[in-house]
């Protein structure tokens, strides 16, 4: 008995050691499989650091050029042209010969405008060059505004106030003012108080927010003064200046005021004189007819100056986008020659989705590559946006205009694409897109600390294609996770490393 319980004690030290050494050799095996799980997380991810820097976001569209602008050259005279030069496409500079007239042509235009002088000094001669002393009133009324005053030029007082006077045509005052929040009718009675008059006035007219009130003009009421208009109860329904409702401007064209013969107020007929005027030794007909004589003189000083050499020149650089004649057909003075678009500056019409037309602005940069030149990147500057969409197969459009500076590459409807910028900013915050996740509308990136990887939430300004403006959630230098795969795929990759490593061990 004694034998058994000795061997049975000196057991027990074995098994503890074999305890031991099992325990010591999982804690290895986990520690193995620990630094194993980890290389495998870290051989399954990519990272990039955060850093500061600039982004842009912008939007495209595609289009063709065209000129910005053009300008239509006419023939200076009457006749025929001999000989055209150019042609629809062609480019021309100032001075360049377009065409050139038919002498013979030229000649007969000539030869007519000068019988038409002969005719016209004829006609001056048979008519009465006697003129009026006096100004009379064209209308029965009364006279509200009097602007000639004693030896004041008839024709200098028209130019700056449209006529001599102004005379009340109809019998009526008004008055107009906002559309007050009482409710008011046209045909409503008033009374309209002014100049510490009061008169019964009614709302002839309510049209776009406002209110006419007339008031008859039968005694001698001053018009330029604020009136009140007010309902029937007294209350003040709004103001405004008197004026006259239908004014009529009496009108002159020569001579000079020699005396004013009513006053404001005055009520004239028909035919009654206003003002008597000196120097007044010819009539506006005999006038009229002797400006159109030195006008016809002038002419005909130019035509036989340009017969010495008639040819039609450009007068603006460009390219002929129209041609508008033929040779030897008969044309006017003034008929439009050609048109010339202006090759300095070009438009770029291009169509921008419906969900970017919001953040397009005047003035914004664009940056312009032609099909025909696809090395080379072009400015230009957001000058139109177009408020009328167009609809094609579900999707709306909008017409941007752009324009660019002119180039010797660049010709009439050569397509390009632009590239907009909406918005930028610089010295910010920047991850790559890749390494943004959403969850339930969240924004987050997974950040690899060491060995450790944290799924951290941040805040999210610009964003484009390749970057996105980090606002709160990171700092720079951090790394964060830029592969497609997920927390998820790292897990499931760190449980097959250790079922494999498992299995192997089991083996």
């Amino acid at each position: 008995m004694k034998n058994q319980e000795t061997r049975k004690k000196r057991k027990w030290p074995i098994v503890v050691a074999i305890l031991v050494l099992l325990l010591l050799a999982a804690i290895l095996s986990l520690f193995i499989l620990g630094r194993k799980a980890t290389t495998a997380i870290q051989n399954s991810v990519t990272t990039e650091a955060v850093f500061t820097g600039s982004i842009s976001v912008t939007t495209e569209g595609s289009g063709s050029v065209e000129a910005a602008s053009t300008k239509a050259l006419a023939l200076e005279y009457d006749g025929k042209l001999e000989t055209i030069y150019v042609e629809k496409g062609d480019q021309v500079q100032p001075g360049d010969v377009l065409a050139i007239y038919d002498t013979d042509a030229l000649d007969s235009v000539i030869e007519a405008k000068e019988a038409e002088l002969e005719q016209l000094n004829s006609t001056i001669v048979a008519t009465d060059d006697s003129g009026s002393t006096s100004i009379t009133a064209p209308v029965t009324g009364r006279v509200k505004r009097i602007y000639a005053s004693t030896d004041d030029v008839v024709s200098n007082v028209v130019d700056a106030n449209g006529g001599l006077a102004e005379i009340s045509a109809d019998g009526k005052l008004k008055v107009e003012f906002p559309l007050p929040e009482t409710t008011l009718y046209e045909g409503d009675s008033v009374t309209v108080d002014f100049d510490s008059k009061s008169a019964d006035g009614t709302v002839e007219k309510i049209e776009d927010g406002i209110v006419r009130v007339t008031i008859k003009d039968d005694t001698e009421y001053m018009v330029d003064t604020t009136a009140v208009v007010r309902g029937k109860s007294g209350v003040k329904l709004g103001e405004g200046i008197l004026l006259s409702n239908h004014p009529y401007l009496v009108t002159a064209s020569y001579g000079i005021i020699d005396s004013v013969e009513v006053t404001k107020t005055s009520f004239v007929n028909a035919g009654d004189v206003l003002f008597t005027r000196r120097d007044a030794a010819y009539n506006q007909t005999y006038l009229d007819l002797l400006t159109d004589r030195e006008e016809l003189i002038e002419e005909l000083q130019e035509l036989k100056e340009y017969q010495k050499n008639p040819v039609v020149t450009a007068d603006c650089e460009g390219y002929i986008v129209s041609l508008d004649v033929l040779e030897g057909m008969p044309y006017e003075k003034d008929q439009q020659f050609c048109t010339i678009a202006d090759a300095q500056t070009l438009n770029l019409k291009v169509e921008i989705d419906e969900l970017d037309i919001d953040g397009v602005e005047v003035g914004q940069h664009a940056s312009v590559v032609f099909d025909a030149f696809e090395d080379e990147t072009y400015d230009g500057t957001v000058e139109k946006i177009s408020g009328v969409g167009t609809n094609s197969g579900g999707v709306t459009t909008y017409t941007v205009t752009i324009a660019l500076e002119g180039d010797t590459h660049l010709k009439n409807a050569m397509s390009a694409t632009a590239a907009i910028t909406l918005a930028s900013k610089d010295n910010v915050l920047l991850i790559p897109v890749d390494a943004i996740e959403t969850i339930e509308g969240q924004k987050y990136v997974q950040v690899m600390d060491g060995d450790l990887i944290t799924q951290t939430p941040v805040t999210l300004g610009l964003v484009n294609t390749e970057y996105a403006e980090v606002t709160e959630g990171l700092t720079s230098g951090q790394q964060v996770v830029v592969n497609t795969r997920t927390s998820t795929d790292i897990l499931s990759a760190m449980m097959a490393q250790r079922d494999s490593m498992m299995g192997g061990s089991r083996n």
